[in-house]
């Protein structure tokens, strides 16, 4: 990731300079005072540095982009630094994604986007405080670190985390539009949940429309590349671009995947410039570099062989493209925490966490001891509970509305926003469903044309008729690009049962590859010795596994996501 890490408090020793300093590769620009010290790099196009004229040095990682008629523009330094130079800067109207730091002798100022899709870790030490968007890198510089199972309930038994809590102990996490101040004396921070005006406004859905093709058209010098897949999302996007040539597209994947045939089939069918990107599974030292610096940045939060899916993104960079995917479209088409608006209604408008519970959880792997595990389920209700109570709720604006604003206030920072960190020091990238802007509009159209996506439908064939005729894929099955939510959900069902859907063997592939790592880990002092673990489940899991059980695969492929996160923690 394009990457922030400072110091800001009493006086900057020798032996605390060296640590910090120890802790990032070579940075783009240093500032470091009696009492303060900042660095921050990674990509040029994704990283500003800068100081004002009282002398004040500041750094931002991310996009700021600003919003225009006809298209979109990336912030440059001038326009952070104007905005950066007041006391309390104004991010009024300005979307992206970002986090900010402002260092003055004996303060830093530090400041994040709107939604929380970038976030700052910040921690106390002996001489003062210091500041990261790189949490191993804090947990690294404390030295005691400890994953707080608590705050990992949520991030571990759910889709994602439903508070912007920290994992790790001793390190706090700054959420949506937060604000911290670091001093000598400690830290003083606080965040607002991200909270749109829900009024209907856009009866027909025109703005949110016009907000949406301002922000597929960024106006920046370079080609723009759309993550192209059977997706809905991406498709409305080419469909808003298609206006304006060259229009690039890629697809990460193996020929025979569904999505990878449909956008395949939608590219030759509309004349774009596609690229197809793959790869055989690499060797067992390639695989396990992946790994660990996937891990580390995004926390466990994917199983570890998504990095297959995950690694072409430097191909894409060499290339000179900005791009640009349709990540959170689904949540803005109805499609966010359905099971629990169907099936538990009830439960969702009691705000019980012991009801709602069973309808958000998600099995990932069964590693950890009983008293572990309890905590963590005592953190995900805690979490449930607190989402719950975070005005406006159910009652006040409706089952469908409360659940829509919980997915953009908790998908967002806690899910797209990991891997957004990871990518911004690999290529400029944004997601224009999950702008600001973009999604103040959402919520001003009816609850109508958010269902079943049918606004994002009717968009596609008002601007590009052709679309409709290409199937949708969803979790590895096509389906008919006009069928509703409910019967989408028969018709996958359906076609699963008889063999219908993709399977792709590179799981069990790159499982494989990491055989000797997986038993040696096993075995060794490090997972031996680490006392949240459950040794026995642990290790009828992977023997399992490696004897013969492949369907233990999902389950291995998640503890070694979390093994190599908590060892970039060194916890």
């Amino acid at each position: 990731m394009s990457w922030i890490l400072g110091f800001s408090g009493g006086r900057l020793s020798p032996a605390l300079r060296a640590r910090l300093a120890a802790l990032h590769p070579a940075a783009t620009a240093v500032a470091e005072g009696a009492g303060h010290y900042l660095a921050a790099g990674g990509l040029p196009e994704t990283c500003c540095c800068g100081t004002l004229p009282d002398g004040a040095a500041w750094a931002v990682a991310g996009l700021g982009i600003r919003r225009q008629a006809d298209g979109c523009t990336f912030l440059g330094p001038d326009e952070w630094r104007a905005l950066l130079a007041p006391q309390e800067p104004a991010f009024d109207g300005l979307d992206g994604h970002f986090a900010a730091v402002r260092v003055r002798p004996g303060e830093a100022a530090c400041f994040t986007d709107a939604p929380g899709t970038r976030t700052l870790y910040l921690t106390t030490l002996p001489e003062g405080a210091a500041f990261s968007t790189r949490l191993d890198w804090l947990a690294t510089l404390r030295g005691d670190a400890a994953i707080d199972f608590e705050a990992f309930g949520g991030h571990w038994l759910c889709s994602n985390q439903l508070t912007t809590e920290g994992l790790v102990r001793g390190i706090q996490r700054l959420g949506p539009d937060g604000r911290a101040r670091c001093t000598e004396q400690g830290i003083t921070a606080a965040d607002t949940p991200w909270t749109p005006p829900i009024r209907y406004d856009d009866a027909d859905g025109a703005a949110f429309a016009q907000t949406l093709t301002a922000f597929a058209h960024p106006r920046t010098g370079r080609t723009l590349s759309l993550g192209l897949s059977g997706g809905l999302d991406s498709r409305l996007l080419l469909a808003l671009r298609m206006d304006e040539a060259p229009v690039h597209t890629h697809v990460f994947g193996p020929d025979d995947h569904p999505d990878v045939r449909v956008a395949g089939h939608i590219a030759d069918g509309e004349g774009l410039a596609h690229r197809r990107f793959h790869q055989p599974v690499p060797d067992a030292d390639a695989c396990l570099a992946l790994l660990r610096d996937h891990a580390a940045q995004t926390h466990a939060l994917y199983a570890a062989s998504a990095v297959l899916g995950l690694r072409y993104y430097p191909a894409l960079h060499a290339e000179r493209v900005v791009m640009i995917d349709g990540g959170l479209g689904g949540t803005l088409r109805r499609q966010s925490m359905n099971r629990l608006l169907h099936q538990g209604r009830t439960a969702l408008r009691s705000g019980d966490p012991d009801a709602i519970l069973p309808y958000l959880r998600v099995p990932r792997a069964d590693v950890f001891n009983a008293e572990a595990t309890a905590a963590m389920e005592r953190g995900f209700r805690r979490q449930i509970e607190t989402a719950w109570q975070t005005p406006p709720g159910p009652l006040e604006i409706g089952d469908e509305n409360f659940l829509d604003l919980l997915g953009v206030r908790t998908r967002l920072p806690n899910f797209f926003g990991y891997e957004q960190s990871r990518l911004d020091g690999v290529l400029p990238n944004y997601m224009p469903f999950a702008q600001p802007a973009l999604l103040r509009a959402a919520f001003l159209t009816p609850l109508a044309l958010r269902r079943d996506g049918r606004l994002f439908r009717r968009l596609i064939r008002e601007r590009r008729p052709s679309l409709a005729r290409y199937p949708l894929v969803t979790g590895g099955v096509t389906y008919p690009f006009g069928l509703s939510t409910a019967a989408t959900f028969v018709w996958t069902r359906v076609k699963r049962r008889l063999g219908g859907a993709f399977t792709d063997p590179a799981r069990l592939r790159f499982l494989e590859r990491l055989k000797p790592f997986a038993l040696d880990a096993l075995h060794s002092q490090a997972v031996r010795s680490y006392a949240a673990y459950d040794q026995g489940k642990l290790a009828r899991l992977v023997e399992g596994f490696y004897g013969g059980a492949e369907d233990l695969a999902g389950a291995v492929d998640w503890w070694l996501a979390f093994e190599l996160w908590r060892r970039a923690l060194r916890v």
